[in-house]
């Protein structure tokens, strides 16, 4: 079908993937149980279930309001390690994902326990984009 050019906004509508939601991303560690002791004891994600499969550990983790695991651990042996950036400006210089954001009702009080809980601030709060209250932290090296 051609369609004319007045009728491009619609296409977007009709995309494979245009009234779906994201139920997890996929982050793969060596060690899953250390991975998931730092994210349930530093950041308060639960575990919804856990199963090994072709010799990986799976791990699926949610935060507190989530509908669904939003997290899915997978541990085992690597073969390459990528290294994490000390720094922001030399992260946004690698490929891939970066960084997953979780909505909180008041990054203030977020940062303040997670810094009181152990967990490295990398950017401390500041207003992005739109007035929005950002700040970044470090996952642990697992």
């Amino acid at each position: 079908m051609i369609r004319h050019q007045d009728d491009a906004d619609g296409i977007a509508d009709q995309a494979p993937f245009s009234t779906s939601t994201i139920h997890h991303l996929g982050l793969r560690v060596e060690d899953a149980e250390a991975a998931k002791r730092w994210l349930t004891t530093m950041l308060g994600f639960r575990v919804e279930r856990e199963f090994q499969f072709a010799g990986h550990d799976f791990v699926f983790l949610s935060a507190g309001g989530a509908k669904s695991p939003v997290i899915e651990l997978i541990g085992g042996p690597l073969e390459d390690e990528r290294q994490p950036p000390e720094n922001i400006s030399d992260m946004l210089k690698l490929a891939g994902w970066n960084h997953i954001c979780l909505q909180v009702r008041n990054v203030e009080e977020c940062v303040a326990d997670l810094r009181r809980r152990g967990v490295r601030v990398l950017i401390d709060v500041f207003d992005g984009a739109s007035g929005l209250k950002i700040a970044f932290i470090a996952d642990h090296p697992w």
